[in-house]
């Protein structure tokens, strides 16, 4: 199994900023792809149930990671979310999810 299980950042008040030096959703998608036996990304957007230009999208990082895929990932390979959003980068202690448009603190 080729993951990748970065380690946590340190603590203090900058720990829920995202660190988008390391976030790559391309190394997400590649870990999926090993874990799954998939050849291609065709086969993992039919494994994920998702367009096809979803995860063209996500490799080109027009499209974040959102909680719903992290969801359909985590079904698929038992792999947790935390170790999911792990291997994404994104080392924020708690998620924020936003409703119209807006992030709440």
């Amino acid at each position: 199994m080729a993951l990748y299980w970065p380690g946590g950042r340190g603590q203090g008040d900058s720990a829920d900023d995202p660190d988008l030096g390391s976030y790559d959703s391309n190394h997400l998608l590649d870990s999926i792809l090993d874990e799954l036996n998939l050849p291609n990304d065709a086969a993992l957007s039919e494994a994920l149930e998702v367009d096809e230009s979803v995860i063209c999208d996500l490799r080109e990082m027009r499209r974040e990671v959102d909680a719903a895929m992290l969801i359909r990932m985590h079904e698929l390979t038992d792999i947790s979310i935390v170790g999911l959003r792990n291997i994404l980068g994104d080392r924020r202690r708690r998620s924020r999810f936003s409703e119209g448009g807006e992030e709440k603190p």
